[in-house]
């Protein structure tokens, strides 16, 4: 585990095998915690250093990117309005668009996902792992089905060219190095055993596994989503791995019960902080701390704001917390680690953070 090693003790050097390829130093930057002056180290990765995406769009794309969101803005704010007038349900206006969002049946634009069945999917599986798959396997699994059609113009033109989705890529392939260093780091362990919280497929888990093969990983998988598990379970056989892991339909609530009797080295929560406030995500990475051995690491992430922060919201309706580098940085503080436990990268857009912890 030499490169999470060397952030620990201060210094930042280019790894080696597996961890990501590069030579980081470069691009680091320290960040000062407000109250506490501590200084945890923040490295911004090149699409180099982990085979990764960064083709920047032009401002004329950021400008359609902008119209068409305004547009849906309107419309989408004018529909969630009705249904809190008519519903004899008490639901704040961010619950009634969360579930207009994830209704199959409900179209945000004629120029996103009316036309398009993968912008669609998109839309109504984002926060899931039925819009990460599509992110994750565009090139694989999505752009061979395009056509010369409306369809596959404005998928290549939204999927394909958006940052985000770029950026979510990226945070899927440094998870999945850094999870792989993880493990080799903890290859004189007679088993290996990780704890996935709001796993949804595990796609990075598995991938990180079938990187190191040859150490013996268990696995337990906590989602609520009954799908999420089954596509789970169905890539793990696939890819290998049957009797690795375990599969737990709950929430972060069974993280305590789950450690007691598992005694996990790594706990991973890729992509759930994004959907909690300060004080639940300070609160449950305290409680992930104290499940773990000393030696033990915690893998997470935090999205950024971004330009196109105003598609997510309004087309694609995915309401997220946004953190900058600081507020990032502060909710590991604030949960107990110290900053010589802390290692924070991003992928080269900035949007994604991945924090690492060893505890």
């Amino acid at each position: 585990m030499a490169f999470l090693m060397d952030v620990y003790t201060g210094a930042v050097a280019a790894p080696k095998a597996p961890a990501i390829p590069g030579v980081f130093s470069r691009k680091v930057r320290v960040i000062t915690a407000e109250k506490t002056g501590e200084k945890v180290k923040i490295v911004v990765l090149g699409p180099e250093d982990f085979g990764g995406e960064y083709k920047k769009n032009s401002f004329l794309y950021l400008l359609v990117l902008w119209l068409v969101s305004i547009w849906a803005m309107i419309t989408n704010s004018f529909q969630i309005l009705l249904a809190k007038v008519f519903s004899a349900k008490k639901s704040t206006f961010r619950e009634i668009m969360w579930k207009i969002g994830r209704d199959p049946n409900h179209t945000s634009s004629f120029f996103v996902d009316r036309f398009s069945r993968f912008n669609h999917q998109s839309k109504f599986g984002a926060a899931g792992w039925l819009s990460l798959d599509i992110f994750y396997n565009y090139w694989g699994k999505v752009k061979p089905q395009l056509g010369k059609n409306f369809e596959g113009f404005i998928t290549r033109f939204w999927i394909e060219k958006m940052a985000n989705r770029q950026a979510v890529t990226n945070r899927f392939k440094v998870a999945t190095n850094l999870l792989a260093e993880a493990f080799e780091g903890l290859s004189k362990e007679p088993e290996i055993r990780l704890v996935s919280i709001a796993s949804g497929s595990a796609q990075a888990v598995i991938a990180a596994m079938s990187k190191c093969r040859h150490l013996n990983i268990k696995a337990i998988l906590v989602d609520p989503d009954r799908d999420a598990l089954a596509q789970a379970e169905k890539d793990a056989q696939k890819a290998g791995f049957s009797g690795q892991f375990t599969f737990i339909r709950g929430t972060h609530k069974r993280l305590a019960s789950v450690c007691s009797e598992f005694s996990p080295h790594i706990i991973e929560m890729v992509g759930f902080l994004d959907y909690l406030n300060e004080e639940k995500a300070v609160e449950l990475i305290g409680q992930i701390k104290d499940c773990l051995p000393k030696g033990g690491i915690f893998i997470t992430c935090n999205i950024r704001n971004n330009p196109e922060k105003i598609f997510l919201h309004w087309v694609l309706l995915w309401s997220m917390i946004y953190r900058n580098e600081r507020e990032f940085t502060s909710l590991f503080l604030k949960a107990g680690f110290s900053s010589d436990q802390i290692g924070i990268f991003y992928e080269p857009f900035r949007i994604h953070g991945i924090g690492v912890c060893k505890k």
